[in-house]
């Protein structure tokens, strides 16, 4: 396929870049406009998605909020459309549903909020050790290779006797890594 591509990595924010696009953007965002298929708004082969996108959900309306879990399954409709969209074929709305959010707020503490399954706008609230176990616990699920995972568990599990080394800290915010993110 011939195209010239720009992929990126970026904070919850879109990227500088973004700005300074002719493109349609949400007025408070920022981000660009795309339609519930992820195309830009007003362009048949212009997409979007993640952080410099303006989506909304399909079911609810709401704007997607700039998290992992958005992004993926963003990028997962993205492909089949753009595969279907090379094919002749129907594209597909955007569709999902958060699972709830986990954020660590400190040494061995999280909060949570999770969705209840199958109970329309109910979700459970909780923090501590538990919300941390369960942060630290997906994280690794969603890690790929054994390697990768037996690396960062044996650091967690290292971490939890000794205190990280303020080196290795400077070291990992002076790349733009942020602690826990570092994959």
């Amino acid at each position: 396929i011939a195209t010239k591509t720009l992929v990126a990595t970026v904070p919850s924010g879109p990227n500088p870049i973004v700005e300074g696009l002719d493109l349609p953007k949400h007025e408070q965002s920022k981000r660009i406009k795309v339609d519930l298929r992820l195309q830009v708004e007003g362009s048949d082969h212009l997409w979007a998605l993640g952080d410099c996108a303006a989506c909304s959900e399909g079911k609810t309306g709401r704007p997607c909020p700039p998290t992992a879990q958005f992004a993926l399954r963003e990028a997962r409709a993205l492909a089949h459309n753009i595969h279907a969209s090379l094919n002749g074929r129907a594209l597909k709305a955007f569709r999902f549903r958060s699972r709830g959010a986990l954020c660590v707020i400190g040494h061995h503490t999280a909060c949570a909020e999770l969705t209840v399954p199958f109970v329309r706008e109910k979700s459970v609230q909780f923090s501590g050790l538990f919300a941390w176990l369960l942060w630290r616990g997906i994280y690794l699920s969603k890690l790929r290779g054994l390697d990768r995972k037996v690396r960062v568990l044996t650091d967690w599990v290292i971490e939890l006797f000794f205190p990280r080394d303020i080196v290795q800290t400077i070291e990992l915010h002076e790349k733009g890594a942020h602690d826990g993110n570092l994959v």
